[in-house]
């Protein structure tokens, strides 16, 4: 008898098909019946104009009866293992096509849309591939009881062509967000150096991406809708994940009205751009020397105008305290010096009221870019030609020579800083020319990751994108029984020595068999200047015809005993317990409502060629419960800005009668069994958590 592998209904109800066995694929001839051959089936057809069957003897039937239950009986097992298989694969295609559809939304939310397409694309082709694999329950009405198995199969498939459905949305819409950041350097970098008067509406491009982001949010909504609720395994976490693409579509139709207004869809959209000098450092990067203010309409730039910070700073009359970390700069505070706070909004919301104050427009967001970044972009565009100057900036000789004519005031005492005017030109060009858009965007994801840019906007909108994206430089708020380090330098001397200043920290956390916390904060700041770095200006300079170096402005250039406020971020309420390095008496402690931390801050000064010192112990304002077991947390914010490598070493040490049961990073070092430490570069911020007991 041969095994019938596979049974299915034709179009007609007059033909039955009957799969068999690769080893059962046989014809053999029946009576009454016209027999069609193909590869893999038999179709017997019914003949109408047959005459009258003859009537088959007892035995006939008796055997027909047993061949028919063997059969049928094989058909129902195999039909049940073939159900169990389809079920597996089904559950692990459709599983594939939610989770990879919810890795696309992942990648969709952080602007990475190339990734996102992919994802969606593979989403929809796991859905294909489960429903290919089930064809046979949608055709054999076997979803007439939604709370069986094949129900639930049926719906989950149901759910994932809506799904399907969305990740097309999707797709399409992330590609056309894809394009805008590209559509927009291509048309606003340009080689002639001249603004856009390209009539396309990046706006518009960017209205037709939400609308199909609303037609995914859509198809979402229905899936989880649709999908049963009787799901076991690892279809258990559909219903979250479905949650949480919500989640990401809502966000998307959050962030892009923002990415409207910062590209002046209804209403222009102003910036302020602070080109920041980290070679002299302050708590949100480096000084303040001059600015470009710039309008943005429709998605193309209408106005960029460079302007040097004193031409302002000079229009302001009024007398305005300067806040007492900062008065060593100034007694008369002027937007030069507003960049005061680590909390960049904070600092961006002062510099952004001095802009108004001194005669200057009111801005949307203020942007702050370190001069540093000049490196990177030298680095792509390679050696850049400047009107007016007789050599090529590069990225390893525009510290010197940019610092020297400025200082040196050779373009004239009214507008010294010229020359910086007519490199944002020459730049732009240069990178039309050699610059990929993929190089520019990992350079401003680099720049956005080590603080080197940050962002803050008065429109609610934009700064929630912002404060997504990590480009706000916000100080992180903290728990009651959390702890915080954050230290800041602040150059109030020695020009721009900050260039050769290396230094380490180490951050010691001392552990009681009362469950209190003390923190041991070991400050070491070295000045690596030497002769040698004169007889490297003098060689740089000497490439553009400046001979003439005198003692004053090798100070200025970074020669000159470097001189800091160095300020410590703590939790609120620490207090403050023993100084080693600098009196007591020099170390101001304090409270900053803007951050929500106390504050301990002192002047450091460091010669060239030699190392400070600084040793400072605090008590935290909570304990550990240590009879049961409890966590010490620890956030580490980096300093904006800063140029050189911070050596970060962190350590824990702990009462003999303390055991530490697990720690974050795992990369630590135990020493005795019962500290642990831990080494890195303080190139980002860090995260250290552990777990105590007794």
């Amino acid at each position: 008898m041969p095994l019938v592998r596979d049974i299915k209904n034709r179009d007609s109800k007059k033909t039955l098909v009957i799969q068999l066995e690769e080893s059962s694929r046989r014809t053999k001839k029946l009576t009454n019946k016209k027999i069609k051959k193909s590869d893999e089936y038999l179709f017997f057809v019914k003949d109408e104009t047959e005459g009258i069957i003859k009537k088959p003897n007892k035995e006939f039937i008796r055997m027909l009866l047993v061949g028919f239950f063997i059969v049928f009986m094989f058909n129902i097992a195999q039909i049940g293992f073939q159900l169990f298989s389809i079920a597996s694969d089904t559950e692990v295609d459709a599983f594939q096509g939610f989770d990879r559809f919810v890795e696309g939304g992942k990648d969709a939310i952080n602007a990475n849309f190339g990734g996102a397409v992919q994802y969606f694309d593979s989403a929809s082709f796991a859905f294909k591939q489960a429903q290919d694999n089930v064809w046979f329950i949608k055709n054999h009405g076997l979803v007439s009881n939604k709370d069986s198995f094949a129900g639930s199969a049926y719906s989950v498939l149901e759910a994932g062509e809506h799904i399907s459905s969305a990740a097309s949305y999707f797709s399409q819409g992330a590609s056309a967000m894809q394009e805008i950041p590209i559509l927009f350097m291509q048309d606003n970098i340009k080689h002639d150096g001249q603004l856009s008067t390209n009539p396309v509406s990046l706006t518009e491009k960017l209205k037709s991406a939400l609308e199909l982001f609303d037609n995914a949010l859509a198809e979402v909504k229905l899936a989880q809708k649709i999908l049963p609720k009787n799901l076991n395994g690892r279809f258990k976490v559909l219903a979250s994940q479905l949650n949480k693409l919500i989640d990401t579509l809502m966000e998307m139709e959050v962030r892009v009205p923002a990415i409207l207004s910062m590209l002046g869809d209804r209403y222009p959209h102003r910036y302020l751009i602070l080109l920041q000098n980290n070679s002299e450092s302050r708590p949100t990067g480096g000084f303040i020397g001059s600015f470009l203010i710039v309008d943005i309409n429709d998605g193309h730039i209408t106005k960029a105008d460079f302007h040097d910070v004193y031409d302002y700073d000079g229009q302001l009359q009024d007398h305005i305290d300067a806040p007492k970390e900062i008065d060593a700069l100034t007694d008369n505070w002027r937007m030069r010096d507003a960049n005061y706070s680590p909390d960049f909004a904070v600092s961006a919301k002062k510099i952004a009221w001095f802009l108004e104050k001194e005669g200057g427009p009111g801005v949307d967001t203020v942007i702050a870019i370190n001069q540093s970044i000049l490196k990177d972009l030298l680095g792509i565009t390679g050696p850049l030609s400047v009107e007016g100057l007789s050599g090529e900036l590069t990225d390893s000789n525009y510290q010197t020579i940019l610092t020297y004519i400025v200082e040196s005031k050779l373009e004239g005492k009214n507008n010294p800083k010229a020359v910086i005017g007519r490199i944002v030109p020459s730049l732009r060009e240069a990178l039309s020319k050699n610059a990929s858009i993929k190089s520019l965007f990992t350079l401003i994801g680099n720049q956005i990751r080590d603080k080197d840019i940050m962002a803050w906007s008065k429109d609610e909108k934009v700064q929630k994108f912002f404060d997504d994206i990590g480009v706000s430089g916000r100080i992180k708020k903290i728990m009651k029984d959390e702890d915080y380090f954050n230290l800041v330098s602040i150059s109030v001397g020695g020009n721009k020595s900050d260039r050769y200043m290396d230094s380490s920290i180490l951050h010691e956390t001392i552990i009681d068999k009362r469950g209190e916390i003390r923190d041991v904060v070991t400050y070491k700041r070295s000045n690596t200047f030497n002769s040698n770095v004169v007889l490297e200006w003098k060689s740089q300079l000497s490439a553009f015809n400046y001979n003439d170096i005198p003692k004053w402005l090798e100070d200025i250039l970074g020669a000159g005993e470097n001189k800091s406020v160095i300020k410590i971020l703590v939790p609120k309420g620490s207090e403050l317990e023993n100084v080693i390095g600098v009196s007591e008496d020099a170390v101001t402690v304090g409270y900053d409502k803007d951050t929500d931390k106390s504050y301990m801050y002192f002047t450091l000064s460091v010669p060239p060629g030699q190392e400070s010192v600084v040793t400072i112990t605090y008590k935290l304002p909570y304990k550990l419960d240590l009879r049961i077991a409890d966590e010490y947390n620890l956030t580490v914010q980096k300093q904006p800005g800063a140029l050189n490598d911070v050596s970060f070493v962190k350590k824990i040490i702990a009462d003999s009668s303390v055991n530490n049961y697990r720690s974050y990073p795992e990369e630590v070092i135990y020493t005795n069994g019962k500290a642990f430490e831990y080494k890195t570069s303080l190139k980002t911020d860090l995260y250290f958590s552990s777990l105590w007991g007794i």
